[in-house]
């Protein structure tokens, strides 16, 4: 006999060794992972865990809306888990009791001092600017040749027209800088219109008609 022979001896050997050592706790299951060979199945493993149940019926409303405290949804777990041996105790951490005295709301007024703070606000309220010159004086636009001209005109058009921006806000005596750009921001030229107010109107054309009727 030669070799081949008695290595196939010795296979079909072991084989049976390890068959007869597991005994009744194996059984094969057609389709396992090895393509058709079946695959062995350890069957003691599974009478020691035993039978596990899943619920597949829905919960009804006793289950769904239960209201329960801390300690009794531990002591329905441990219950539960009581029901199948099989199965690991529950464990559950310690609860740490920091304090047995109730709250009082009045301690913390009593025992903790005021303390006062001086938080600088984001924005700066200053008065009304009449004559500002956003693209020339905040932006830092330059116009080249022209810019004092420019600025100029932009100025005495201010100073035609401060009637009418003194008085097409009347009620509001103080500004701020929120809601603009910082200055040195890389904002584009543009054309900021005064606004159309009545009230701005009417104080407008009443200095334009004071002034006529002082100089005829």
């Amino acid at each position: 006999m030669g070799l081949k022979g008695l290595g196939s001896i010795a296979f079909w050997a072991m084989l049976g060794v390890s068959f007869a050592q597991d005994g009744p706790n194996v059984r094969p299951i057609p389709g396992g992972p090895l393509g058709n060979r079946p695959a062995m199945v350890d069957t003691h493993a599974q009478d020691q865990l035993g039978p596990f149940t899943i619920q597949l019926d829905p919960p009804g409303p006793e289950r769904l809306f239960r209201l329960e405290s801390e300690e009794g949804l531990r002591e329905r777990m441990r219950q539960e888990k009581r029901a199948q041996p099989q199965m690991e105790r529950i464990l559950f951490p310690m609860e740490v009791v920091l304090t047995k005295v109730p709250y009082d709301p009045n301690w913390r007024a009593s025992n903790w001092q005021a303390i006062e703070r001086v938080v600088e606000p984001a924005y700066l309220v200053h008065n009304r600017l009449l004559y500002q010159q956003l693209n020339f004086e905040r932006y830092g636009w330059d116009l080249g040749p022209i810019t004092p001209i420019v600025s100029a005109g932009t100025f005495f058009a201010g100073v035609f027209l401060t009637p009418y921006n003194l008085a097409k806000d009347p009620f509001r005596r103080f500004d701020s800088n929120a809601g603009w750009s910082l200055p040195g921001d890389p904002v584009p030229l543009m054309v900021y219109p005064i606004g159309v107010s009545a009230t701005g109107s009417i104080a407008e054309a009443a200095v334009i008609f004071a002034l006529i009727a002082c100089f005829p």
